[in-house]
């Protein structure tokens, strides 16, 4: 790594934040090939790739080409910065630690699940609460047809509205339009950002999803397994408008292009950026289709083009929302006992199965998951806590989770009386 000049002129230290933001995208791949899930999506120059994958650099060494790019940025004075460069040393300084600390973790330096949260993804995991799944066990229990054991019951039931197969493209291709039509209303998206929409057979249990660059897409549906009928908005909402799609290639047009930061190229996965994106993801939904508006969009439209009852539109709803209440909160219980010891395999299984309801086949993934992508769940569970407290309820709701969408914020940045700008 070649040494920075730094001058202490505001000039110059542009120019430090310009070299910090190159050198730390050579840093991310280069770790990626020692990770392969860790980069997400490279979107940048093809030359900056192909010049640090000539090489291949030991996890350790990126520790330490990391501990110097933060050191770098140490020798900035934010206050010398005009306001975006402010905002720019932020992020670069919340993204490189990270980075630091999941290359020292590849290079053998163990973290406890509570240190790794906050040093991966800027959060910490909350204290679990037995009461909630009780809670929501007795809600399912209410509202799901039939006695005795939940789980099957919950099963059964979600079962009955998988979508035949001949009508699953119909039924994803209205609820992505719909999806971008409503997000259009509120979000200028970019000229030209397009997402595809791939219907795979012999893929793992959940098909990958790449931004492409050039605002486009690839979002592929696993046609193998049964999809119930919640969950093509669901999926639409949160891979393309106003989720992933729409935050990358918004961000693509916005900062890499118009400013020429070239940190918002490459998406590491184990980052405080995970945070934001998947809180900003899983609320988009709710932003776009608020509730009644949701179950009016289900009944009119998705149920009749699967062939089902409109009637029970509401009904599965409700019990899908449950679900998914469920579902967040447990990842990061089992995550958390998995990864600290308390739990076996064995027994995170079974929490899987009895606490969150799913049958052996999807409990089994979702472990799989876990021991892949280790405390994400965290940043799922958390991320949307603090997305959703930023943007809040108010008139300027839209305004806030635009600035989610568009800015350069970390976690940090996502207090409850913060304000965008």
């Amino acid at each position: 790594m070649e040494p920075f000049t730094h001058t202490g002129g505001s000039a110059a230290e542009a120019r430090d934040l310009d070299a910090v933001a190159r050198f730390y995208v050579k840093c991310v791949l280069w770790l990626g090939v020692h990770d392969p899930i860790y980069v997400d999506a490279y979107f940048g120059p093809a030359a900056v790739r192909e010049e640090a994958l000539t090489v291949t650099v030991p996890p350790d060494r990126i520790a330490g080409y990391a501990a110097d790019l933060l050191a770098t940025l140490d020798r900035i004075e934010p206050d010398r910065l005009e306001d975006a460069g402010r905002m720019r040393h932020a992020y670069l300084r919340g993204m490189v630690r990270a980075l630091e600390a999941r290359a020292g973790i590849l290079a053998g330096k163990g973290l406890a699940f509570d240190a790794e949260t906050e040093a991966l993804f800027g959060v910490a995991a909350p204290e679990d609460d037995p009461t909630w799944y009780e809670g929501l066990h007795a809600a399912l229990d209410a509202d799901l047809p039939g006695n005795g054991d939940l789980a099957g019951r919950y099963r059964t039931f979600m079962d009955s509205f998988a979508i035949p197969p001949d009508r699953l493209e119909p039924v994803f291709a209205a609820a992505f339009a719909e999806s971008r039509r409503r997000t259009a209303e509120h979000l200028p998206l970019p000229a030209g950002e397009r997402l595809e929409v791939a219907y795979v057979t012999g893929e793992p249990w959940e098909a990958h999803n790449r931004y492409l660059g050039d605002g486009t897409s690839l979002v592929r549906v696993n046609a193998d397994l049964p999809v119930t009928v919640d969950r093509p908005l669901t999926h639409a909402c949160h891979e393309g408008y106003p989720g992933h799609h729409t935050m990358r290639a918004v961000r693509e047009a916005a900062l890499v292009r118009a400013r020429g930061w070239i940190e918002h190229s490459v998406v590491p996965l184990a980052s405080p950026l995970a945070t934001v994106a998947e809180g900003a993801a899983r609320l988009g939904e709710e932003m776009i289709f608020p509730a009644p508006e949701r179950v009016r969009f289900l009944e009119e439209v998705l149920f009749p083009l699967a062939g089902f009852d409109p009637a029970d539109a509401a009904l599965v709803d409700a019990v899908s929302t449950t679900a998914t209440d469920l579902l967040f909160p447990g990842n990061t219980r089992v995550a958390r006992g998995l990864l600290d010891g308390a739990l076996s395999r064995e027994e995170a299984c079974g929490l899987l199965r009895d606490v969150l309801l799913l049958d052996p086949e999807a409990a089994e993934a979702h472990l799989r998951f876990i021991e892949e992508f280790r405390a994400y769940p965290v940043a799922l569970a958390q991320g949307y806590r603090l997305v959703r407290d930023y943007v809040g309820s108010g008139a300027d709701r839209w305004e806030r989770f635009a600035h989610v969408l568009t800015e350069p914020v970390l976690p940090g940045d996502l207090t409850l009386n913060g304000s965008p700008g």
